[in-house]
């Protein structure tokens, strides 16, 4: 519905169930690739799709998420959560403050502009492949400033773009040995329903509502990164 996030949700719940950082995180990435496509279907239905800066930022963004990949193996994550709950909680204040962004497209012709957007697919996509949550949020953000994109067509190019993440980072996962059949089967059934529901109730709302919640999530996700609860 906002981007804020499903591993801000489920990593804690199969953490506490004494599975190790890497299986919850592969358990997370395959249920992702389910429920990622399933909303970017909702939320571009009917819109014209930006394909090659897509595939651009997905490449890019696969370098990245194999960079994350290994260091899944051996990150800190308090800290990683920390430094992301306050990129989390800027990016909300600064969306908050700009009071019309997101609300209808805006082409941009600046092509440096544009180009300014390739450097975070990087960053993004090593973040996709070790924690993922708020990055629909921060690229939410860098697409309506550099692509002009509204709200519901910056989550749906984002979570059309992470599809592909999360596919390349499961794989890798996989072959490291990390899978546990019944739980991700369980979770990508129940993620696909969620995520159908959710992006088809956002859509309907539209931009405004989308706005809104984007900021309650993304303020609850960044205080509870940065706070550790």
């Amino acid at each position: 519905m906002s981007g804020g996030g499903s591993s801000a949700i489920v990593l804690p719940l199969f953490l506490s169930m004494g599975l190790s950082f890497p299986l919850a995180t592969a358990i997370q990435k395959v249920s992702a690739v389910f429920w990622a496509p399933t909303a970017a279907w909702n939320y571009l239905r009917g819109r014209k799709i930006d394909w090659p800066f897509v595939v651009l930022f997905t490449v890019i963004g696969l370098v990245g998420a194999y960079i994350g990949v290994k260091v899944v193996l051996g990150i800190d994550e308090r800290i990683l959560e920390v430094v992301v709950g306050i990129l989390i909680l800027l990016l909300v204040i600064h969306t908050v403050l700009q009071k019309h962004a997101g609300l209808e497209e805006k082409f941009v012709t600046s092509r440096t502009r544009r180009l300014l957007a390739y450097p975070f697919a990087l960053l993004m996509g090593f973040y996709e492949s070790v924690f993922g949550s708020g990055n629909g949020i921060l690229f939410a953000v860098v697409a309506m400033k550099t692509r002009g994109f509204d709200f519901i067509d910056a989550l749906g190019h984002y979570f059309l773009i992470a599809t592909f993440w999360v596919l390349f980072a499961t794989l890798l996962l996989l072959m490291q040995g990390f899978y546990d059949i019944p739980l991700m089967l369980a979770g990508a059934l129940g993620s696909i329903a969620g995520a159908y529901l959710g992006s088809a109730f956002a859509r309907f709302k539209g931009n405004v509502f989308i706005r809104m919640v984007f900021a309650i999530v993304g303020t609850l996700l960044g205080l509870k990164l940065l706070l550790g609860l």
